[in-house]
């Protein structure tokens, strides 16, 4: 899917996390993870960035913040990495699985030439 399908499915459903485990600070981040990683897995490098960015923004805004406020300390920074990082190595399984799948099928197909 393209990056901004990708971004917009993230954000959609990072929404949806946030409001029902508004309450559960640890409950929604690794809700939100599991977003990010599903969300990476399928779409390009771009949607990968802006699913975590927008997920962690949820998550230092809505369940961190006090007010709504957009909140960046040691916590929130920690979380944005972890984000950042399991994006890109779901992108990167996802994209190789993308490679490896088609080229090792067609070698398990047998040949239609009898013999």
């Amino acid at each position: 899917m393209r990056g901004g399908l990708g971004s917009a499915i993230a954000f959609g459903v990072g929404v949806g996390v946030t409001a029902f485990t508004g309450a559960w600070p640890l409950l929604a981040l690794v809700l939100l993870a599991a977003v990010v990683v599903a969300v990476s897995l399928r779409t390009t490098v771009v949607g990968a960035a802006f699913a975590a960015v927008q997920c962690w923004g949820l998550y230092a805004t809505f369940l961190v913040g006090v007010r709504g406020d957009l909140t960046v300390d040691e916590h929130t920074t920690w979380v944005l990495a972890l984000l950042v990082q399991l994006a890109a190595l779901a992108f990167l399984t996802g994209a190789a699985v993308r490679v490896i799948v088609p080229v090792t099928d067609t070698a398990a197909k047998p040949s239609p030439v009898r013999s």
